[in-house]
């Protein structure tokens, strides 16, 4: 299942030793993922990045060359653009520095498709954001503590809970369009 979890970083250019540095610093927060959709470009089909993913048991699946917009990474930098060009008018015009603020947004949005924000989804809680932060200091609530063996089971369970109801919202959306596009018009 697919968290939807976006991550981006700034690069200077295109070339596969580039790639291969930002794809690492990539797994090295998110971990090796058994597959990595690409686009067709040059520098994701280059020999080098091709060893580095096959060195480390990453299987490449390439977005049809003629329809771009099939790939959902596409789209979420489409997003992602959007977001970036509103906080550059409205605060800072280097794009780079508010791309970690970007993300967060992106990241802690619930997602049509899972009912889930894509940080619930990766870390089976959800994120604390400067408006549950205000909340709770008008409130005054402090969480309670709980031991460290209870802490790990509630986040386990939830995170199969959460992993699962994803998972049916997805087959269920995936349904329904399927079902509209079949529908007689």
């Amino acid at each position: 299942m697919s968290s939807k979890y976006p991550d981006a970083i700034s690069v200077v250019n295109l070339c596969s030793t580039t790639i291969v540095n930002a794809l690492l610093q990539i797994f090295s927060r998110m971990g090796f993922r058994r597959e990595l959709q690409t686009g067709q470009g040059t520098s994701f089909m280059s020999a080098l990045t091709t060893e580095f993913l096959e060195k480390f048991g990453v299987k490449v699946v390439r977005s049809s060359v003629y329809h771009p917009q099939s790939n959902p990474v596409e789209r979420m930098h489409r997003t992602l653009k959007r977001i970036l060009r509103v906080l550059c008018l409205e605060a800072l015009p280097d794009w780079e520095k508010i791309l970690p603020q970007a993300l967060f947004a992106l990241r802690t949005v619930i997602h049509d498709s899972t009912d889930f924000s894509p940080a619930e989804l990766v870390q089976g809680k959800n994120v604390r954001t400067p408006v549950m932060l205000l909340y709770e200091k008008l409130t005054e609530e402090d969480p309670l503590e709980n031991s460290v063996v209870e802490y790990v089971f509630e986040f386990i369970n939830r995170m199969k809970k959460c992993q699962e109801y994803g998972r049916c919202q997805t087959e269920t959306k995936v349904r329904v369009r399927s079902q509209d596009r079949e529908a007689p018009i």
